[in-house]
């Protein structure tokens, strides 16, 4: 430890509040003096004398989260207890060392917050503590006022009370502090007045919501600190804990911010990849994974920080993936596992400036925390919670059930783009490049006549016009192959990934008669009344209101699969020249001699020609209970 954050029987221990490296460094200081036999005879901690019994309280509780609140007066003081803070920390491990604790701050009533310009905690963890505190000392300016003037004068006072005899004092304090209680220490404090007013303090617990938003830590951080804590053993991916020989973490634990941000990163795909039906390994691609770690450290050190803070994680997985892979990050970063459920406190439900208590409100003042920003579109959705795990599954039935409007919307608009593709695809391929005689036709061909530059002769194009336009689109997205023989309604109703045979006739003109096979409705419900599906294909025919249940049609019983019976009704059901086939294959040539025999014509497109990101939101799919779900589907459908 460094030698001049010492007096006398006194030594220091600087930190920046809710930073869980300093955590760490304030465990591993405390643990590693009772290796060496010279355990502290008490550890001071820079918060109000007047507070200890309720602060202590919530210490014991931890991991559960609780905020002290003083119920006295208009505008309330609250002081969060998490795991990641130096000063809880100290009072926590010098329980667990059986070490007395004094808290010797004095209670003011109106000290203003303010943020003070502290640099990134991360290299903390990188250089150790005693590589860094040096630079953090000397080149730090703080504001201060009268208050701080006082609170430094009872912190002296106290400490020179506490050190009587040579007991061995060890303080943990916010390093503003340090250099004004140092000085002090240099003559006798007195003691300044105390608050003559008596606060009403009450302990309570966290909501989640509330422990999801206002940890002044990322939860996710916090998470691991608190599972390292609890391992003391060196482990990989989330929860790591970083040994580091000659420094104060080498007895304790060290969280690496970047590699907990990157394991919140990965395994936030495996939800993102199940939610719109693909591969883990396809959903985000190595490239975009590079992307967003570039745009999250250029945001962050845009703000002054080395390693990104959650919220700027989640603004580069919304910027360079997508909001539903964005609120899976922030779903995972934001989660913290230890609630308590036990109903002994009240729970508190916070919001920015008021708290919830039952039906209670109360206007709370910012103390001792940092705002964090907050994530709009995602942290602020207010979606109901299940009272029990599967409550909304039970409740679904499946009696009356229809689709969710903004995605109609998207699907039409992706059948209306496929037409156009086609289109153009016939249109190519009828076009002629001729050499220039007489007319210009439709236009130079620049590169017909540059490849030809030697020959010194012009080329044009005449484009040939298409005939007729699209009247069905098929998408096959997995054929869902029966495992032996030929298809059977009996095996696609109750075998395959893809079981669920539905007929949807069009609500209105602008709308496409659809028939899909899919995963079924109920098995995935994602809120009350709202279930979400995967398409293993559909076929789309326009004018709508035509379509019988293709799954019941004799007349579609000599496809062998679920895509060959859809592509049959594509053909049927086609009022125009062309049907548009996507997928993985084209068809089977009997299907192109049928559609010729029918006056059609197939256009196929193979479906990675469509883009990725395309057929992730076109893939997923909701099917709501009943129309009176429409209302508040929004809320929990990205």
């Amino acid at each position: 430890m460094l030698s001049e954050l010492t007096h006398q029987s006194i030594t220091f221990l600087p930190i920046f509040h809710y930073r869980v490296e300093f955590a760490a460094v304030v465990r591993a200081a405390l643990l590693e003096a009772a290796a060496r036999g010279e355990p502290p005879e008490v550890v001071a901690v820079e918060l109000p004398g007047t507070w200890r019994e309720t602060v202590l309280l919530g210490v014991n509780r931890l991991p559960y989260l609780s905020l002290v609140l003083d119920e006295s007066g208009d505008s309330h003081l609250y002081l969060p207890i998490e795991p990641a803070d130096g000063g809880i920390e100290a009072l926590r491990t010098a329980k667990e060392l059986g070490v007395p604790v004094e808290l010797i701050d004095l209670d003011v009533g109106e000290y203003p917050f303010h943020h003070d310009p502290l640099p990134d905690s991360f290299p903390v963890h990188r250089l150790g503590y005693d590589g860094v505190m040096p630079a953090i000392l000397a080149e730090s300016r703080f504001p201060r006022g009268e208050l701080d003037e006082q609170r430094e004068t009872m912190m002296a006072h106290a400490l020179q009370q506490l050190a009587q005899g040579g007991r061995r004092v060890t303080c943990v304090l916010g390093v503003a502090h340090l250099g004004g209680v140092m000085d002090k220490l240099a003559s006798p404090q007195p003691r300044p007045f105390a608050r003559a007013r008596k606060r009403e303090l009450r302990l309570y617990n966290w909501s989640e919501k509330s422990s999801r938003e206002f940890m002044t830590e990322a939860p996710f951080v916090a998470a691991a600190y608190e599972r390292g804590r609890r391992a003391e053993l060196p482990a990989g991916g989330t929860g790591a804990v970083a040994h580091r020989a000659g420094e104060p973490g080498a007895a304790g634990l060290s969280i690496d911010r970047e590699t907990e941000s990157e394991a919140v990163l990965r395994e936030a795909v495996a939800g993102y990849a199940k939610e719109i039906g693909g591969e883990d390994r396809h959903a985000v691609t190595p490239h975009q994974f590079r992307l967003l770690g570039n745009y999250a450290r250029k945001y962050a050190r845009v703000e002054d920080r080395i390693v990104p803070d959650l919220y700027q994680l989640v603004v580069a997985a919304r910027g360079i993936v997508d909001d539903t892979y964005a609120r899976h990050v922030w779903e995972l970063g934001s989660h913290y596992p230890w609630q308590d459920g036990s109903g002994l406190l009240p729970t508190i439900d916070v919001d920015d400036t008021f708290a919830y208590i039952g039906s209670r409100k109360l206007t709370l003042r910012r103390t001792l925390r940092h705002h964090r920003p907050r994530l709009r579109g995602i942290s602020d959705k207010r979606r109901a919670k299940e009272r029990y795990p599967g409550q909304w599954k039970t409740k679904w039935s499946g009696r009356v059930i229809c689709s969710h409007v903004p995605e109609d919307l998207v699907v039409e608009s992706f059948g209306r783009y496929l037409q156009q593709r086609a289109k153009g695809m016939l249109s190519a391929e009828r076009t002629r490049t001729e050499p220039f005689s007489v007319s210009m036709k439709d236009g130079l061909d620049l590169r017909e006549t540059v490849r030809n530059w030697h020959e010194g002769q012009l080329y044009v194009t005449e484009l040939q016009r298409v005939v007729g336009d699209v009247g069905s689109v098929v998408v096959v997205f997995d054929e869902d192959r029966p495992p032996t023989g030929d298809f059977d309604i009996g095996f696609a109703a109750d075998g395959g990934r893809f079981p669920w045979l539905v007929t949807w006739l069009g609500e209105h003109e602008q709308e496409s008669d659809m028939a899909l096979y899919a995963t079924p409705a109920g098995d995935d419900v994602v809120g009350p009344g709202i279930s979400r599906c995967e398409y293993g294909g559909f076929v789309m025919s326009y004018p709508p209101r035509r379509m019988f249940d293709v799954w019941a049609d004799p007349f579609f019983d000599a496809a062998r699969t679920k895509a060959e019976r859809l592509l049959l009704a594509g053909l049927d059901y086609c009022e125009q020249r062309y049907v548009v086939y996507i997928a993985e294959k084209p068809p089977r040539a009997w299907f192109r001699s049928l559609a010729t025999r029918m006056d059609k014509q197939l256009v196929y497109i193979p479906i990675g020609q469509v883009p990725r990101a395309t057929i992730s939101r076109i893939r997923t799919f909701h099917v709501l209970e009943g129309h009176n779900v429409r209302e508040y589907a929004g809320e929990y459908i990205d």
